[in-house]
């Protein structure tokens, strides 16, 4: 339904215009009803015309956006509404980063409508200079991209900003990861600096397992006879308290093939974890996590990586993060002739071109030495 009426006008000759406003449903944000305005018509047939056309373009799928809202009132909704419910917890704590220390402090006050190409090229301009690194410049592009292209489903934006935006693109990441012997060297220092720990250490070096499968493992998890490890739930860490999420991909959940290695170190593992358990008795936690502190509750990620850091500088081997101790795994495994499939599979990643991208280094390595062997074959049986 349109609404019309006469508007003052000093310019027009009759003294007035006409405007008209017509109804354009509810604000998926806050409930109310949306309307919009024209203005400036010299008759009110030529307002009655203009609404009769927009009242069309809006059944054939036209969206009429609210200019007023700034990014400041969409983002914290768009945050709440939608980010919250698609990622997992620690991804939506990085989203609620990007966006409240480096999005709105400069574009808050901007209109959603306002919002275009220049001012968003200014914006991402304004992040290089600021010296971010481009990683970090392209996961802001992302955060702030899937914002505004919720805008558009929600009919708040008719199109998006960022499509002909130029940004740095991230450069493939380069791994640090250790040598089969500089891997042997950490393991023997973890046993004479933390005993406690050096399970843990030892297990992520011959799994892969990221940092939350392994915290989240639970005793129930290991199959002794058959050898395997179940790899089914993520610890997570957020805000002073410990929960059980979801693992990453759907493919993050399986089943991992141990050596007989791994075995004797879990088994061992265990036999100082019943003494602990009958030192605290009914102090002891309930939770049956396989790598605990002494007292059975879940380790502080934190607390692992000191320690993980201290028997570094002990080792005398490369500095490393955590995480790159599955990417050393993943290497080792490749450069003993393991497929690529194989270790896709071991990793958990989503596809095997992920696990390609990661570890190309790895791959060109492994083609190059399959030529050779090609080449060797061909000549021994010419």
């Amino acid at each position: 339904m349109a609404y019309f009426r006469k508007v003052p006008s000093k310019k027009a000759k009759s003294g007035y215009t006409w405007s008209f406003t017509i109804e354009t449903g509810v604000d998926p944000l806050t409930g109310k009803r949306k309307q919009t305005t024209r203005r400036g018509f010299a008759t009110k047939k030529e307002a009655e015309n203009a609404a009769k056309e927009l009242s069309t373009q809006l059944e054939n799928g036209l969206n009429i956006v609210d200019s007023k809202m700034t990014l400041n009132q969409f983002l914290p909704k768009w945050l709440e509404m939608a980010a919250k419910r698609k990622v997992r917890e620690t991804t939506f704590d990085n989203y609620q980063r990007a966006v409240n220390v480096r999005i709105l402090p400069i574009l808050g006050r901007v209109g959603l409508t306002d919002l275009n190409g220049p001012v968003c090229q200014k914006f991402f301009n304004h992040l290089v200079d600021e010296g971010l690194s481009e990683r970090y410049i392209e996961y802001i592009y992302t955060v702030l991209n899937g914002a505004l292209e919720k805008a558009i489903d929600w009919d708040l934006l008719l199109k998006n900003p960022l499509r002909k935006v130029d940004i740095p693109r991230g450069r493939r990441r380069k791994y640090v990861v250790w040598t089969k012997e500089e891997l042997i060297r950490f393991l023997q220092f973890s046993k004479i600096e933390n005993v406690h720990y050096s399970a843990l250490f030892f297990v992520c070096g011959y799994t892969g397992l990221r940092r939350g499968e392994m915290l989240a493992l639970k005793w129930q998890d290991i199959n002794f006879e058959k050898g395997t490890l179940h790899v089914q739930r993520n610890l997570i860490y957020r805000e002073g308290n410990f929960s059980y999420g979801p693992l990453k991909t759907e493919s993050s959940n399986r089943i991992i093939k141990l050596d007989d290695e791994t075995l004797r170190v879990l088994s061992q593992h265990k036999k100082r974890q019943s003494e602990l358990k009958l030192l605290y008795g009914p102090r002891y936690s309930q939770e049956d996590l396989i790598f605990c502190r002494e007292d059975g509750q879940a380790i502080y990620p934190r607390t692992m990586t000191t320690i993980f850091n201290r028997v570094i500088k002990k080792a005398e081997v490369p500095k490393i993060r955590f995480h790159d101790l599955r990417h050393t795994h993943a290497t080792l495994l490749l450069e003993a002739g393991v497929s690529l499939k194989e270790v896709q599979e071991r990793l958990g990643h989503s596809s095997i071109k992920m696990t390609g991208d990661i570890y190309a280094h790895v791959t060109d390595g492994m083609k190059e030495n399959t030529s050779k062997k090609f080449s060797e074959y061909m000549q021994k049986n010419g």
